[in-house]
């Protein structure tokens, strides 16, 4: 097998001339509004820098897939150059508190387990804490609404008779040794300590062990703490559960979150051959195939930042006659984009962006009380290593959350909004 490691944008040194008749114009990804997503795509030489000769080129996207059907050619693109230290912990932690339903976090990547594993670790540190902390997020809904009742069937010898009597074993252990005063029963109680209950705890066992061996972040300790606080709320259940039952849960159609947990849950334990001494030994040397969106992870991660400095006075994602703005706020009336592409620090934006957002700030079903204003537009780009501050919006005003003006469109700014990145002492 050949494990081909690129960096976003780059080329994919083994693809053909011409495109190939199996992927033609490239991987494709699941689509969402106002965004067509690939993992690579085919580009004609094009005479810039980026597309001097002509195959396939990595996007955005993060991950491991399968070039070829015969799972020989493996490829594993990894964050662009210089982005290699992103803290992808603290990037999940604050989507995590972004006050989304976590269903929307869902979107932002996928696994495949059915396929077979590349032999690959370059990306164990986005992978285990990017399904842990979406898992935390969907228990956080269970347990809101209350953990999962059941009968669940028992046997014991009781003092009095309960549910139904096992003749044969009352006899061997009550009826011949004359003991008279006991009855052995089989019966069913009302209780938490349900297989799907098991599987959750013993997930969020595999949680705790997997942050315990994650790369020192500030949001290390905090995703800590949720866990073992979660694992009081399971304080009723077992984690003993049989490989069998692990593999052949089935989703409740009236139990959303749980049907998400479980699925969640299977994947973290999959992930480390469902051995908790994997987990304890280090990062697996072989990762599925998977892809991260990481031009929605930065929207999401923005999300997080705008939410716990603005609260719920920013919209996501609201359904206007133009499309779907990233964010928006009514008072004061201001459009915001995030865009995952670092050129804009000189605020050389696009075309194609500022009609965009253009068309945004002119839509009367996002915007019906503002007829005659011309709405700012905001660009929010990512800037690596440039910043110290935690949140750029935390204590300054929404009314001028703007940064550079651009010199040719009016109320047009960019603000530059940076990745977090792992410190090390």
């Amino acid at each position: 097998m050949i494990d081909t490691v690129i960096h976003e944008h780059e080329r994919i040194p083994f693809s053909p001339e011409v495109p190939d008749r199996h992927w033609k114009e490239g991987m494709r990804l699941p689509q969402r509004a106002g965004l067509d997503r690939w993992f690579f795509q085919w580009r004609w030489p094009s005479g810039d820098a980026t597309h001097t000769y002509g195959g396939y080129y990595a996007t955005y996207v993060i991950g491991a897939q399968w070039f070829d059907n015969d799972h020989r050619n493996a490829v594993v693109v990894v964050p662009k150059e210089g982005c290699d230290k992103i803290d992808f912990l603290k990037m999940f932690y604050t989507c995590f508190h972004n006050g989304e339903d976590p269903e929307s976090f869902s979107k932002i990547y996928d696994i495949d387990f059915s396929k077979p594993m590349i032999d690959t670790s370059h990306l164990n540190s986005v992978l285990s804490p990017l399904i842990v902390v979406h898992f935390l997020s969907v228990i956080k809904e269970v347990l809101r609404k209350g953990l999962k009742k059941d009968y669940i069937e028992k046997e014991d010898n009781l003092k009095k008779i309960r549910g139904k009597i096992i003749t044969h074993l009352n006899d061997r252990l009550n009826i011949i040794p004359r003991r008279f005063d006991r009855v052995y029963c089989r019966y069913g109680e009302w209780s938490e300590d349900i297989p799907e209950n098991r599987l959750l705890k013993k997930a969020l066992v595999f949680s705790l062990e997997i942050l315990k061996s994650a790369t020192a972040s500030i949001s290390l300790i905090q995703l800590r703490q949720t866990v073992k606080s979660y694992l009081l709320k399971f304080s009723n259940v077992d984690d003993c559960i049989s490989l069998h039952e692990i593999r052949t849960f089935k989703r409740h159609k009236l139990y959303k979150e749980y049907s998400t947990a479980i699925t969640l849950a299977q994947q973290i334990l999959q992930r480390y051959d469902y051995s908790i001494a994997k987990v304890r030994n280090g990062n697996p040397q072989k990762c599925p195939v998977f892809w991260l969106d990481m031009s929605l992870l930065y929207e999401h991660y923005v999300l997080g930042l705008l939410r716990n400095a603005y609260g719920n006075i920013i919209k996501y994602q609201v359904k206007g006659y133009t499309g779907y703005p990233d964010f928006i706020c009514s008072d004061p009336p201001m459009v915001m984009d995030a865009k995952y592409i670092p050129r804009f620090e000189k605020c050389l934006i696009d075309n194609d962006i500022c009609r965009q957002l253009c068309g945004y700030a002119r839509d009367r079903k996002l915007f019906p009380c503002a007829q005659d204003k011309v709405i700012p537009c905001v660009v929010i780009y990512p800037t690596v290593g440039k910043s110290d501050c935690e949140n750029p919006f935390i204590g300054r005003e929404i009314s001028t959350l703007f940064g550079v003006e651009n010199q040719k469109v009016r109320e047009l700014y960019t603000i530059g909004v940076p990745v977090p990145y792992i410190k090390y002492p």
